[in-house]
């Protein structure tokens, strides 16, 4: 099947898949989000999607503003979350209609989960949808280019000699390719080490370091604090957890011992003949993280971490020491502060040295506003205008502000380092920004249908990890023949 066909296909089944489902909630319900937007990962890969910050815990509607009095209209399209949405809603939109009388917003409002289908739906049935995020979804910004849903940004910056030098150079690239620029990006993390100071102090311990390039903060020392740090771990109802882990993606575990399982190239061309995970130090990388639930009985099994779910969330219950997760910890995070009931004050250190040779280690998430591919004249004026006004400073600010979310703008990043208060501005700059040299960028934004590959990883090791039985190496071998399988059918229905 040619690509071009293949394409429509999908985008027809997408189309009836969101009709369906219309129809069942009666009408204008739009069907479900982690990581993000607001919280900790649900199954062990899914864990590649950033949450929105404080995305709400319950399944929503698809949310529709009205829109105002203007002869033209923008259809933004932005994810569930109540802080994210107060900020849309009550800054942006009035700050917007204020200086462009005749061009209202129309934002849809769509749980993160549900975001891809919605859209692509949307864009099949011809739909106005201008402004949007990619990697919102399960599905990603090299699929998205990938199908040609999103318009190349190069004319349009060239035409207005729009200053570029206001984003940091490493984050604005990853959404370059082909002497192109496909979004300008509004919010970037790695990922970290999230710790409660309040149990280190009671256990009379330092804190772990901000320097990623201290050798002294290894994966073995980390364990040994876990290991002091963990208390009644067989009594869900009074456990301490020394170290609960979010895996980052099929790569995380590798990256954290100085192994990379993708060929080197598909960062860049989004596609991969195979994946290596029957590398025996990649086998070893994971089963040291599945030891650490049911060999050391520092980190909470299943049930434990259901457990902790219905507490506001592992990290926020104040029952684990050391969180290992994405970035979006700086703003999910951010309400446990001491000024709150059971609030505490917490730091952020890097990633522990799984191996000496492991100078990559972080998992970096990156998220662009893009325009719909296709748009022509005044439309594409006014998505143009609009991407321009969201990432303006101004309103980069508002965003920053009102979400704690770590800006791309390098004047921006600087105070935001000071917006945590349980930690000198000089310690944040250095653990975050230590990530971006230490770290890639998520596969789920850079591999072509991930969404589909996600699926055989959660599938397989979901399990494993539940299994105090699990067979790594037996495990792994089945993801991997799966996964090539998969990478295989991808290229060729891909024309690649």
């Amino acid at each position: 099947m040619s690509k071009q066909l293949r394409l429509g296909v999908q985008l027809l089944s997408l189309l009836l898949i969101a009709l369906l489902v219309f129809a069942a909630c009666g009408g204008g319900a739009a069907p479900p989000a982690e990581q993000p937007a607001a919280e900790e990962p649900a199954a062990e890969e899914a864990a590649a999607e950033e949450p929105a910050a404080e995305e709400a815990a319950a399944e929503e509607p698809a949310a529709e503003e009205p829109a105002a009095a203007g002869a033209r209209e923008i259809v933004w399209m932005v994810r569930t979350g109540p802080v994210e949405n107060g900020w849309e809603q009550d800054v942006v939109i009035p700050a917007w209609e204020k200086e462009n009388p005749d061009v209202s917003i129309n934002l849809l409002i769509i749980d993160q989960g549900d975001i891809a289908v919605k859209r692509e739906a949307m864009i099949a049935a011809g739909e106005p949808l201008h402004v949007w995020s990619t990697n919102w979804g399960g599905d990603g910004f090299a699929s998205d280019r990938n199908r040609g849903l999103i318009t190349d940004l190069t004319p349009l910056i060239e035409k207005d000699s729009m200053d570029m030098s206001v984003f940091i150079p490493e984050v604005l690239a990853i959404y370059q390719s082909d002497g192109k620029t496909w979004g300008l990006p509004f919010l970037t993390t790695g990922s970290y080490v999230f710790y409660n100071m309040a149990i280190f102090d009671e256990a009379g311990l330092e804190y772990p370091p901000t320097d990623w390039e201290d050798k002294s903060w290894t994966w073995d020392r980390m364990l040994e604090l876990g290991q002091q740090l963990t208390k009644n771990y067989d009594d869900p109802t009074t456990a301490q957890y020394g170290w609960v882990q979010n895996r980052q993606n099929i790569e995380g575990p590798a990256m954290i011992f100085g192994k990379f399982p993708w060929p080197e190239d598909a960062y860049e061309t989004g596609f991969a003949d195979s994946i290596n995970l029957t590398d025996p130090e990649i086998i070893d990388a994971y089963q040291k993280h599945h030891d650490l639930i049911h060999v050391h009985k520092v980190s909470p099994d299943d049930a434990a971490n259901q457990a902790l779910a219905t507490l506001g969330g592992a990290f926020e219950s104040g029952r684990v020491a050391m969180m290992q997760n994405g970035g979006w910890g700086w703003w999910v995070y951010s309400p446990v502060n001491p000024d709150v009931e059971g609030g505490f004050c917490w730091g952020v250190a890097p990633n522990p040295w799984g191996s000496p040779d492991a100078e990559t280690r972080a998992v970096i998430y990156t998220d662009p506003w893009v325009i719909t591919a296709g748009l022509e004249n005044q439309d594409l004026e006014d998505a143009w205008s609009f991407v321009k006004f969201l990432v303006r400073e101004d309103n980069a600010r508002s965003y920053m502000q009102a979400t704690n979310t770590p800006p791309t703008q390098s004047k921006l990043q600087e105070e935001w380092f000071q917006q945590f208060g349980c930690m000198d501005p000089a310690d944040v700059k250095e653990v975050y920004q230590g990530a971006f040299p230490h770290g890639l960028e998520s596969s789920n934004h850079l591999i072509v249908r991930w969404d589909e590959l996600n699926q055989i990883w959660g599938n397989s090791l979901n399990p494993y990890f539940n299994d105090p039985a699990g067979d790594t190496a037996a495990i792994l071998a089945t993801v991997e023949q799966d996964t090539n399988s998969a990478l295989e059918l991808i290229r060729s229905e891909e024309g690649q």
